[in-house]
């Protein structure tokens, strides 16, 4: 008898836990997409302010959760070349951008054409404005991946509840909203993810371990074995957190080898993951002619701190020191961009252009100007923010390297532009630039000794097979001694040893990550989406 009524209390305090949890679900459903009223008058002023092809296929929304698509980096490029191609295939979609910008459409559209030359028809675009984006971007004291991932929780409520769409695609990385998506649309909102960067990787965690300190592992922690072990605990529970989240994707894409590998480790779920390498503009810029060109360094990053410019600065610095004959004397002025001398340097050139988002990476691009003051090579160091797109273009075509310093980076569509505009590259032997772009490269023998490079009969093989398959296409280094090493081996190479290396870097990225590339890709795995709304919009008639 006591066991049986043991067993009544049991399923008693089952139910009445299950409740509330149901409760809470129904409360956040509720509270995120408000009433059906609310949601309803959404839909009607998107439909009275856009006009899709309707003709043959009733319309659908699709929602891009990308809280800075006005910020004109590599990410952005990848939202609006998505929308280009669901524009041009499938008319009678409708891309709702979920923007914290508070940037107007039209403003917005014209940005995108001048940053990506990307045409942008309006009559398809709505912009639901985000209030909440500083859950995102703010760096909390402590906590910060669990804060920003719960406050993209916050960020995805608010967006769904300016309109809930028929298909939620995040271009960012915000695993944790995709739990809320299909909890509020009832299991019927497909999600759809582009993965830059993990959130969590098995590489933070080692770099944790080891007690390294670096952009992810403050040196207070670093130095404490105390708070190192609470770090990686900190990490091992997260990752669990971000795992869960991402398994309630419909399907990822990544958008390299090494995004790739750590999102299967922590998803799972290998059959609907895919790499869609990103969309660059080789075509344009593998116009550009490989010679004359001038001896500028050229880096193309946005001025955040994992981007790593300061080892750009100081590698230049220590490549002056080691070869006083490219030190500028004291007198000289750099030509400004516009003046007629500026097509013939006298000496190296150190180029850094990129993106601010906000006052602090502006002020960090003035912290590396400072810097190089204070090195002493200022005068042959030029700060570029937020530069237009045919400003880039210059550069691109008249530097004669391209320097990217990150480490880890995801994939790095500013290398594939450099390569395919005929720089020669010298990007960080990691991650993406190791495993998909510079591959095969040229690397140091050892810590700042310089590398055994291609023979001259390779070379002019290269050149009679128009770029071998097998010549190293770029270059790559992992320390401050080993980037001045490979600045100097571009800068010095030989006219046969920079046409092979041009050569073949230009047929390497042109044919693995045009923008051709990626629609086809993409239409690939976006395809069996809109071919499952067709079957539940039939199912529901």
């Amino acid at each position: 008898m006591a066991t049986l009524d043991s067993a009544i209390r049991l399923c008693f305090v089952t139910g009445i836990l299950l409740l509330v949890v149901l409760l809470g679900l129904l409360a956040v459903r509720m509270l995120t997409l408000g009433s059906q009223t609310h949601q309803q008058s959404n839909r009607s002023r998107i439909q009275a302010s856009t006009t899709p092809d309707t003709s043959a296929h009733p319309a659908y929304y699709i929602g891009f959760f990308h809280p800075f698509p006005n910020a004109g980096g590599g990410g952005e490029r990848v939202l609006w070349t998505m929308i280009q191609a669901l524009q041009t295939k499938y008319p009678f979609l409708v891309s709702i951008i979920y923007s914290g910008d508070q940037t107007p459409l039209g403003e917005l559209l014209a940005n995108v054409r001048e940053k990506f030359g990307l045409e942008i028809r309006p009559e398809t675009i709505y912009v639901v404005e985000l209030r909440s984006c500083w859950w995102v971007v703010h760096r909390f004291r402590r906590l910060t991946l669990l804060l920003q991932s719960l406050g993209s929780v916050v960020l995805a409520s608010e967006a769904l509840h300016g309109f809930c769409p028929d298909v939620f695609v995040d271009t960012v990385g915000y695993a944790f909203a995709y739990p809320l998506v299909r909890l509020v649309g009832s299991g019927s909102i497909p999600v759809v993810a582009y993965t830059h960067y993990p959130t969590i990787s098995s590489d933070m965690q080692t770099l944790v371990a080891s007690r390294e300190a670096g952009v992810a592992n403050d040196p207070t922690v670093a130095a404490s074995p105390l708070l190192t072990q609470l770090k990686r605990l900190y990490y091992i529970l997260f990752a669990h957190m971000y795992a869960f989240a991402g398994s309630f994707a419909a399907t990822i894409m990544t958008n390299s080898s090494w995004t790739h590998a750590h999102i299967i480790a922590l998803f799972g779920n290998p059959k609907m993951t895919r790499i869609v390498y990103p969309p660059c503009d080789t075509a344009k810029l593998a116009g550009f002619a490989l010679s004359p060109r001038v001896p500028a360094v050229v880096s193309l990053a946005q001025f955040r701190p994992e981007k790593n410019h300061e080892v750009q600065v100081r590698a230049f610095a220590r490549l002056l020191a080691d070869c006083p004959q490219m030190a500028a004397p004291k007198h000289w002025v750099m030509p400004a961009d516009n003046d007629n001398d500026s097509d013939n340097l006298d000496f190296p050139v150190l180029v850094m252009i990129g993106g601010a988002r906000n006052l602090a990476d502006e002020a960090r691009a003035e912290t590396l100007r400072q810097l190089a003051d204070s090195l002493g090579v200022g005068r042959q160091v030029k700060v570029v923010v937020n530069a237009p797109w045919d400003n880039v273009l210059q550069w691109l075509r008249r530097g004669s390297v391209g320097l990217h310093t990150m480490r880890d980076e995801h994939f790095g569509i500013n290398i594939v532009e450099m390569m395919a505009a005929g720089l020669l590259t010298i990007a960080h032997d990691s991650a993406g630039p190791k495993m998909d772009i510079v591959t095969p490269a040229i690397r140091c023998q050892d810590t700042g000794a310089p590398p055994l490079l291609p023979g001259v009969e390779q070379q002019e093989r290269c050149l009679r097979e128009g770029g071998s398959s097998g010549f190293p296409v770029g270059m790559v280094a992992r320390s401050v001694d080993e980037f001045a090493v490979m600045m100097r081996v571009a800068l010095t190479a030989s006219d046969t040893l920079r046409e092979a290396m041009q050569c073949a870097a230009r047929a390497s990225v042109t044919a693995k990550f045009s923008e051709d590339a990626f629609r086809t890709a993409f239409y690939r795995r976006f395809d069996p989406v809109l071919k499952w709304l067709d079957i539940q919009q039939s199912d529901s008639e």
